[in-house]
C-alpha cells in the first residue's frame, strides 16, 4: 500500500488531469440527484472526497451546512480559498473526528485499498438516524464492454486511478460486509448529461437496466 505522502501527491495529479468540463458536469448532475434521494433537507453535511468543490457548492446552495474532506493537498487549498471548510484527510489511515448528519461519499470508494474499512468509518460518524448517500462507478456498462471487445478497455491501465471495481452485485455485497443496507438507490444514464435529449433517453433505460445503462449507481445506506 503506498504511504500517506504518496497518496497526497497522487491525488494532486489526479486532479491536475482531470479536465473540468467532463468532470463537473457529471458532478453536477450526480449532486442534484442526491439532492432528491435525501431524506433531510438540512443539517450538517460533509462532502467525503469532494475534490474541486462542485458537489459542496450545490449543497450549501440549497441551505446544508457544508464541510469538506479530501486527501489532495491542492485540492484542500483550492476549496478553502472559494470560502468552504475543509480539512485534509485520509480515510484509511484515520477515523473521522466529527459527527455529521449527513455523509456523501460520490465516486470514491473505487480508489481506495480497504472501502469496507472507509465505509464503517463513515458510518460511526453519523449522527443517530444520518443518511450515508454513497454513489460507485459501473465498470461494465454498454460501452465499457464493447471497448473492452475491441481491446481499448481501460480496465487495470496503470494509470488508471480505480483498484476497485464495481457491479451491482459487488456493491451489495460490500455494503453488507461493512454492515450497510440499502434503502434507496438511483442509476445515473451512460450518455453525458450536455447531450440532453440523449440523456434524457437513457435515463430510464439506466434505471430499468443498471448493468448495461447506466455509468454509475447512486445509494441510501443505513446501519444494518
Amino acid at each position: 500500500m503506498p504511504t500517506l505522502e504518496q497518496k497526497k501527491e497522487y491525488f494532486n495529479q489526479y486532479w491536475q488531469e482531470q479536465p473540468e468540463t467532463k468532470t463537473d458536469p457529471r458532478s453536477h448532475q450526480r449532486a442534484e440527484i442526491v439532492s432528491r434521494m435525501l431524506n433531510a433537507k438540512s443539517g450538517k453535511l460533509l462532502d467525503f472526497g469532494c475534490g474541486r468543490g462542485v458537489t459542496l457548492a450545490h449543497f450549501a446552495d440549497k441551505g446544508y451546512d457544508v464541510f469538506g474532506a479530501e486527501i489532495s493537498p491542492e485540492m484542500v487549498k483550492k476549496v478553502r480559498e472559494s470560502g468552504y471548510r475543509i480539512f485534509e484527510h485520509d480515510i484509511e489511515s484515520a477515523e473521522l473526528d466529527d459527527r455529521y448528519d449527513i455523509i456523501l461519499c460520490l465516486e470514491v470508494l473505487q480508489q481506495l485499498h480497504d472501502p469496507v474499512g472507509a465505509l464503517r468509518k463513515m458510518k460511526k460518524a453519523l449522527t443517530t438516524g444520518g443518511e450515508l448517500v454513497v454513489s460507485v462507478p459501473n465498470e461494465f456498462h454498454l460501452i465499457a464492454r464493447l471497448r473492452l471487445i475491441i481491446g481499448l478497455s481501460h480496465l487495470g491501465h496503470f494509470h488508471h486511478s480505480h483498484i476497485r471495481l464495481f457491479s451491482s452485485r459487488r456493491d451489495r455485497e460490500l455494503f453488507a460486509e461493512s454492515g450497510l443496507k440499502i434503502t434507496g438507490r438511483r442509476y445515473i444514464p451512460i450518455i453525458p448529461p450536455r447531450w440532453k435529449i440523449l440523456s434524457a433517453v437513457f435515463t430510464p433505460l439506466a434505471q430499468w437496466w443498471p448493468g448495461l445503462f447506466a455509468i454509475s449507481s447512486i445509494y441510501n445506506l443505513e446501519d444494518s
